[in-house]
């Protein structure tokens, strides 16, 4: 593609809300080049203070990284409601119709689910090079020393960063002729390290003694755990060379023989230099009592919604951290003691950034407090201590107290009763103690309902029994969790399967049936859905063999069915849809 969208149109999909939270996902664009980068952006809400973590569906056609997230838990008329926002960067790996299948959260209520997002990847018709100016960050200063049609190579941007310090690494690919096939990156484990994405991808020309390559680069941080040697390790890039031609020459075509021109390219695996980092311990000498191993730059400030409230009215209480480092890591701040108050922890939110190759981010942390009597109050200065790399040295900072003036009469202090509910006598009744006689003496011993009602509250304690080991167990054992309502999550998506079918919408209800076959078994099994191929099920020796050869002829051909116009049609959709039953059928014994 040579245009690019200047506008940033997310295209939302509509979500099904099932359940108590409902989710939506949106993405930049739907026509894109082969290796252009997709925002995919995932929001979910719902009560409460916590929410389900989504699933993502089957992204293998695409290289994904996640480039941000943020959560906002809020308060009104005493009840929670949060929301989390996750943004992934996805990079197409092949040409034609892809499908990004729905994205599913399951909560104790139910499920909800976003429709499919069709996305179409076309041949780009060039690659501009940037300016000098653009390609100068992240630049080798020195040439790399491998040589060859393909190399990788990999650079960081400090050999000697502090503990918890980020540390820009770089892997470029160079390519000097073209590729069968696109490239297969495996990373390494990173052992030592937290490690964030820091999208997009960038592609650029450039001359490595004398020869032109095309460079695709990729940035990660890296924040290294504890101090001294620590390595990082080479990734793998799989290649499969086009034996056509050499050096992106369209002529080179007519100078080969013409037995190479059916000749595939055979696999090449390629690695790069490892890397050792000597990472310096954080120091000894002017560390604050509070510090709790934060390191960057950092600000922190507090805020209420209201400075003047009546007795028992509740102010939002905010205290807001912010600034450059692994944000994800910092530990709490301590919150000031608060007597005057009563005090209902409102939970944290945290947002993180990956904007100008740095990690960045916010945490907010929230409570509501009531004032039990009137009066002018004082919430004291919070202080917050972290290390500072440019500098080698140790921070402090802090909020100014912040005032408070409550008014009126409210609730009493003792319980939460309220004042002054009972006023004036009261007036009490006479006690019976002339009871009419009793003339027929009646033996319940001999009564059917009297035994009848003996045994039930014995039944119901029974009963009671088990409900409640059975739910330990659900909130406790998340395998059997799973196990328990895969079958009413499977119902549900089939269900989804028959409403796209019903709208015409057949690639649409050949995703919903995968993903809900997928599902099924990941749930059985315990296994995380999102990611898991049909390579990987063909591996499960959990799934007998005498079924495991139906269930991935069943998940390809819906993926067949789905990337092939020829598949779709509505009879072989409903002979797809009675299969996938006889599936889940046999699975459900068998699992």
């Amino acid at each position: 593609m040579t245009g690019r969208i200047s506008t940033f149109l997310i295209l939302l999909f509509a979500a099904s809300a099932a359940s108590g939270a409902t989710i939506t996902a949106g993405v930049d664009k739907q026509e894109v080049g082969l290796g252009d980068p997709i925002t995919l952006r995932i929001t979910l809400s719902g009560k409460g203070g916590t929410l389900p973590e989504p699933t993502l569906p089957d992204l293998s056609a695409f290289d994904v990284y996640s480039s941000g997230r943020s959560q906002n838990i809020s308060i009104a008329s005493g009840a929670f409601s949060s929301t989390l926002d996750l943004t992934y960067i996805l990079i197409p790996k092949k040409l034609g119709d892809l499908i990004i299948g729905p994205v599913v959260v399951r909560d104790a209520e139910g499920m909800a689910s976003t429709e499919p997002i069709k996305i179409k990847v076309v041949q780009q018709s060039g690659i501009n090079t940037p300016s000098p100016q653009a390609q100068q960050p992240g630049r080798r200063s020195q040439p790399p020393e491998k040589t060859g049609d393909f190399f990788i190579d990999q650079v960081v941007d400090k050999a000697s960063p502090y503990a918890g310090e980020q540390v820009t690494l770089t892997f470029r690919f160079y390519q000097a002729i073209n590729l069968w096939d696109q490239p297969k990156l495996e990373w390494p484990k990173y052992v030592g390290f937290t490690v964030e994405d820091l999208p997009p991808n960038s592609r650029y020309y450039e001359t490595v003694r004398g020869r032109r390559y095309l460079v695709t680069e990729i940035k990660r941080a890296l924040f290294p755990l504890s101090a001294g040697r620590i390595t990082i390790d080479s990734p793998q890039l799989t290649i499969m060379p086009d034996d056509f031609g050499n050096a992106f020459d369209p002529f080179g075509f007519f100078d080969r023989d013409l037995r190479e021109l059916f000749k595939r390219g055979q696999p090449k695996v390629l690695t790069a230099n490892a890397i050792v980092l000597n990472v310096k311990p954080l120091p000894e000498r002017g560390r604050p009592a509070d510090f709790s191993g934060a390191v960057g730059k950092f600000s922190i400030k507090a805020q209420t919604d209201k400075d003047s409230v009546g007795v028992d009215e509740p102010i939002t209480l905010k205290f807001v951290l912010s600034g450059t480092g692994n944000i994800k890591s910092i530990s709490p701040v301590k919150l000031p003691e608060l007597p005057d108050f009563r005090v209902y922890d409102s939970g944290n939110t945290e947002s993180v950034s990956n904007a100008n190759l740095l990690v960045s981010g916010t945490r907010t942390f929230e409570q509501a407090i009531i004032p039990k009597t009137s009066g002018t109050f004082e919430v004291p200065p919070v202080s917050f201590s972290y290390f500072d790399p440019s500098f080698g040295a140790y921070k402090t900072i802090g909020t100014p107290p912040l005032r408070i003036k409550a008014s009126g009469e409210g609730l009493a202090d003792v319980g939460g009763a309220p004042k002054n509910i009972i006023s004036g006598k009261q007036s009490l009744g006479y006690i019976i103690t002339d009871f009419p006689a009793v003339h027929k003496s009646v033996d319940l011993s001999r009564s059917f309902w009297f035994w009848l009602l003996q045994v039930l509250p014995l039944g119901a304690v029974v009963a009671a029994l088990f409900y409640r080991e059975h739910t330990k167990k659900l909130l406790a054992d998340r395998g059997y969790a799973r196990r328990f309502g895969a079958a009413r999550r499977w119902r549900a998506i089939f269900k989804k399967a028959h409403e796209f079918m019903a709208k015409g919408d057949l690639a649409a209800s050949y995703a919903a049936l995968y993903d809900a076959v997928v599902g099924f078994v990941a749930d059985r099994l315990n296994l995380e859905k999102s990611g898991l191929t049909i390579d990987e099920l063909r591996g499960k020796t959990e799934i007998p063999e005498s079924i495991r050869g139906d269930l991935i002829s069943f998940l390809e051909h819906c993926q067949t069915a789905r990337f092939s116009p020829g598949g779709l049609e509505k009879g072989t959709v409903d002979q797809t849809l009675a299969r996938a039953e006889q599936v889940i059928v046999i699975l459900e014994k068998a699992l």
